[in-house]
């Protein structure tokens, strides 16, 4: 049984350190809060749901995060932090300008939505969370996250689209 354990909760904070890591956390940052979120999980075990513990993975490390950005005074919200240039594995120079105009372009469709909406689209698409874990996390329906989800959605396309016209 604590064999199966380790492995679970290996697997998961390996996706977690993936997150944090895109959410902008340093190498190091993103280590210790893995450490740390790993640590009060085997603390409260007991008190864990086991069909949930992912969903309560992600709320602690991300108010982790967030405490910890609040210490440096620099929270501007996570998704300014993304670093494109992480995330894609091209590096010529062409790309290296592309990117930074990209990474511009991100920033300036994801201001005109609130931060909670930010972090829904990234813990559903970049983290990978299902609607229910998500849900769990800001103590609400997974229908309620499904319209939100959707409602980003449609204001991110339409201020593509209008700038695809501009």
């Amino acid at each position: 049984m604590e064999e199966g354990l380790g492995v679970f909760l290996s697997t998961k904070l390996e996706k977690l350190y993936k997150t944090l890591r895109k959410m902008g956390a340093n190498k190091e940052d993103a280590e210790d809060i893995i450490q740390e979120t790993a640590y009060r999980f085997i603390l409260y075990i007991d008190g864990i749901d086991i069909n949930y513990s992912e969903a309560w993975l992600h709320r602690v490390a991300i108010n982790q995060f967030y405490d910890l950005m609040k210490k440096r005074k620099t929270i501007r919200g996570y998704l300014e932090n993304i670093k494109i240039e992480d995330l894609l594995d091209y590096h010529t120079p062409e790309q290296v300008v592309l990117d930074i105009e990209s990474r511009q372009k991100i920033n300036k469709w994801f201001d005109n939505i609130s931060r909670k909406n930010k972090e829904m689209i990234l813990l559903k698409y970049v983290a990978g969370l299902s609607l229910k874990e998500i849900a769990m996390i800001y103590k609400t329906t997974d229908k309620s996250v499904k319209t939100q989800l959707a409602r980003s959605r449609t204001k991110l396309k339409r201020l593509i689209r209008w700038e695809e016209k501009v």
